[in-house]
């Protein structure tokens, strides 16, 4: 089976499961798998880190940014520049500052504080399915591919566990970026 296809099956298949989810259960997975993201060397160990903004019942970001500005490091959002599939990243310091943006994903509202992606020392990043091996297959835009190609950062998704393969491999393709770690509600791989 051609890689694009394989990838669209499965991100069909995650996608409607994850939009299934009562939002109960988003918000309380949601904050198991923060708190435990909240506990690893990765968080404690960055200072200028990048987290994205929910949608489709995504992993909440919420209890990640309050701490982080609470602890004083610097969090950036991205933003989409339309037409040429690439991403800005800001400063924000609390949720009220996102507005919704393309595909009605909140994005930050101001771009006055634009980061140098190169500051980032940490990313975090949404997906539909991960693989353990790290493969992270998203809305198939490749946005943060593009976004992490050579930034050399550590790159974190975050999940709830029924998004992570555990025989079955994504197909990997050349500009695919792979996560280092996936945080979900029930542990942390290492990949």
């Amino acid at each position: 089976m051609h890689p694009t296809s394989s990838k669209d099956r499965l991100r069909k298949k995650f996608l409607e499961m994850r939009r299934e989810m009562p939002f109960e259960d988003v918000w309380r997975l949601s904050s198991r798998v923060q708190k435990r993201f909240l506990r690893s060397s990765f968080f404690k160990d960055s200072r200028h880190l990048s987290l994205y903004s929910s949608f489709t019942n995504e992993v909440l970001t919420d209890e990640i940014l309050a701490r982080a500005v609470k602890e004083g490091k610097d969090v950036y959002y991205p933003s989409v520049v339309r037409g040429v599939r690439h991403l800005e990243f800001f400063k924000v310091r609390e949720k009220s500052e996102l507005s919704p943006g393309s595909y009605d994903i909140p994005e930050p509202a101001s771009r006055h504080a634009q980061a140098d992606p190169g500051v980032f020392d940490l990313v975090v990043v949404p997906g539909v399915v991960f693989d353990t091996r790290g493969a992270r297959l998203g809305f198939g835009k490749g946005y943060y591919d593009r976004a992490l190609k050579g930034l050399g950062c550590r790159v974190v998704g975050l999940a709830f566990e029924f998004q992570v393969l555990e025989g079955e491999k994504i197909p990997l393709e050349a500009h695919d970026i792979r996560v280092e770690a996936i945080v979900t509600e029930k542990r942390i791989i290492r990949c």
